[in-house]
């Protein structure tokens, strides 16, 4: 069996204290590869680690412990560029072979950008795996990527935490959630008078961005608060509108809550950013607007087609920064209820069939597992002693 380094930007949960929320995509990760983990209490663990930590941040040192024990596995899977730049830096100064697999969120901002196209860091990251068209895009055409090193992966969600809840009475009540990127003033512009409760979860499990509701103007039928898992969970279950209203970014902010709404079987309403485009399918060809936007074929419409089916809309996208449509749209959706009955269906039944943790984890398992076959074949076609050498010694190693 393959031996895989998993690196995590979380805190594992101990026995003790199993998680009462979602299923995490790392302990489905950790469980598919059958990987060894490292975290953030490895960091602490280790003497090196927490040196490193203190002087140049938490990523970097995981980067590094996980460069050291890289030697002793078949593959290593960060999941993020954050730590998955600096570790392809450093197998890099070694000119390792090893397959290293990682999870690219946002590979665009300017300083990363530099470590592509100046330093190459793509040379020894095997496969990177985005969740956005348009990343996957950037990485090529803008970054130098090959196209064949990065694979589009949808994103995830754990239906069986966040499920359609029937015998909950729906409201008059739109709900929101997040803080990465949310343009919640253009949110309340938009709602300020409107025959509906607004709540607002503005709050973050990992996002480090200010909340856009501080000094903000705020309606009166808005309430804004931090949620657990659950208590979301409860607000979601009595909305009858979940909305995500975004800046103009070109990655998949607010990814995360629009897929528990859909798997909640709730209508979303979205703004149509230049990289939210991949999960929501609206039944108009584009987006009105002073700039009317087309919508490509989403990533959740091409994984569809490749499996024969199609899917169904679950949704309205608005544009950017315009609340007097975001307020149409939800006033339509608040006093349409068969109509967001039927969104809300066809969003839970594509999170069943194409978006859930478990099919996420499959799909990352079998990237890691191409990426290490490849690795494997160009070091045979180079060095075909060395590769027994090394199959040898690792095979020896698992049996000791």
């Amino acid at each position: 069996m393959a031996r895989v380094l998993l690196v995590v930007s979380a805190r594992l949960p101990t026995a003790s204290k199993a998680p009462a929320g979602p299923r995490k995509d790392y302990s489905a990760l950790a469980t598919a590869l059958h990987a060894d983990v490292i975290d953030y209490a490895s960091v602490e663990r280790s003497q090196l680690g927490r040196i490193v930590a203190k002087l140049a941040g938490v990523p970097l040192a995981q980067a590094m412990l996980a460069f050291i024990e890289s030697r002793r596995y078949d593959a290593v899977l960060t999941d993020g560029e954050h730590i998955g730049i600096p570790l392809a830096l450093l197998l890099k100064l070694r000119r390792s072979n090893i397959a290293h697999v990682t999870i690219g969120h946002r590979l665009s901002t300017p300083k990363k950008r530099l470590f592509f196209r100046w330093l190459a860091a793509h040379t020894h990251i095997a496969r990177i795996a985005v969740h956005s068209i348009v990343q996957r895009e950037i990485a090529i055409s803008e970054l130098g990527i090959p196209a064949e090193q990065v694979a589009l992966v949808p994103y995830q969600v754990d239906p069986e935490f966040w499920h359609p809840q029937p015998e909950v009475e729906e409201e008059r009540l739109v709900a929101s959630a997040g803080l990465e990127h949310r343009d919640y003033p253009t949110l309340f512009r938009a709602v300020a008078g409107l025959d509906a409760r607004v709540v607002i979860g503005a709050a973050s499990h990992w996002s480090r961005q200010r909340s856009t509701v501080e000094g903000a103007d705020v309606p009166a039928n808005v309430d804004i608060g931090s949620f657990d898992y659950r208590a979301l969970r409860q607000v979601y279950a009595r909305s009858s509108v979940v909305v995500v209203p975004l800046y103009d970014v070109d990655f998949q902010a607010g990814v995360t809550t629009i897929l528990e709404a859909m798997a909640m079987g709730k209508a979303v309403v979205v703004t149509h950013t230049q990289g939210q485009i991949d999960v929501v399918e609206d039944r108009r060809a584009a987006t009105r607007g002073p700039v009317p936007r087309i919508r490509p074929v989403s990533l959740l419409r091409a994984v569809a087609r490749e499996a024969g089916e199609e899917v169904e809309p679950n949704g309205f996208y608005v544009p950017a920064g315009d609340h007097e449509a975001l307020r149409r749209a939800l006033v339509y959706l608040l006093d349409h209820p068969s109509e967001r009955k039927q969104l809300g269906e066809a969003g839970r039944r594509a999170v069943e069939r194409f978006l859930t943790l478990d099919q996420f984890a499959a799909r990352i398992s079998a990237l890691v597992d191409q990426a290490r076959a490849t690795r494997r074949a160009a070091l045979y076609a180079r060095r075909p002693a060395t590769y027994v050498r090394l199959r040898r010694a690792r095979s020896a190693e698992a049996k000791s």
